[in-house]
């Protein structure tokens, strides 16, 4: 009897000591794991913009784009187009905080082997970005490659917002652009250079009425660029953005203007 006592009290002892174990190994797991979390997502729209992609970087001018390393597009982006496309004013959605964006291109076996661009952003909670992929983006600043945050305040009834993005990198050196609406009979943008982006203002909206833009050379009547039968909505937000190769007035990258449209 003596000994199966003993041999009880052990087995329970045992058991104890193993339940502690556990325990303190749960509360050191508890105080040691650390974590990275996020208040909420950040939406994101890309843009390729950039021209001279090819020339740039030595590598086809279609690529892929990764977030952490998770492909976030379908087929590749080729110059013009926009992701996400199904719609002209739509976003991805991707964690908010500190995000890596990386370009890739095909490679010979592997179709994202060769690595073109990698860079790191802190993105705000449920705030909107535009990431306008230029010639430049491989420069560190946030305004050359073009990350822009979509903040406005919707406007009231009877307007409209606009900006200005100037996106030509290969523009001539010390010149800027001015912005001219013939609806208004006024310049609406002046003295930008390349990576500038302007503020939204607001703009009288008329539903019988279509705009034609000029993007000119600054302080005189010489277009480089137009937009005809420019169309905005009531209480809507847009971008307006010169881009392509500003050495060229014709083909798929020639100078142009641009524009889209914000939720």
């Amino acid at each position: 009897m003596y000994t199966q006592m003993k041999k009880l009290f052990s087995y329970i002892t045992l058991v104890a000591a193993g339940a502690f174990l556990l325990t303190a190994c749960k509360k050191q797991y508890d105080t040691n794991a650390t974590f990275t979390t996020t208040d909420g997502t950040t939406f994101i729209r890309f843009i390729h913009a950039a021209p001279s992609f090819r020339q740039v970087f030595s590598q086809r001018d279609s690529f892929n784009i990764f977030v952490n390393n998770a492909k976030i597009n379908g087929t590749f982006l080729t110059y013009g187009g926009t992701f996400p496309s199904s719609s002209n004013y739509g976003y991805v959605s991707v964690p908010s905080g500190l995000q890596q964006i990386k370009l890739s291109v095909a490679g010979v076996v592997n179709p994202d082997s060769i690595q073109i661009v990698n860079f790191t952003k802190i993105f705000q909670a449920d705030q909107k970005y535009t990431v306008m992929i230029t010639d430049n983006v491989a420069n560190t600043n946030d305004s050359a490659k073009i990350i822009i945050p979509d903040t406005y305040t919707k406007p009231l009834v009877g307007n409209y917002l606009l900006r200005f993005v100037h996106a030509v990198w290969n523009d001539t050196t010390g010149k800027t652009i001015d912005i001219y609406s013939t609806r208004m009979n006024r310049l609406i943008g002046t003295n930008l250079k390349p990576g500038a982006i302007t503020n939204f203002i607001t703009l009288p909206y008329n539903s019988q009425l279509n705009d034609t833009l000029y993007i000119r050379r600054f302080g005189t009547t010489f277009n480089l660029a137009t937009l005809n039968g420019a169309s905005f909505s009531n209480q809507r937000a847009y971008t307006m953005y010169y881009r392509g190769d500003g050495d060229l007035t014709t083909g798929t990258k020639a100078r142009g203007i641009s524009t889209y449209v914000h939720e």
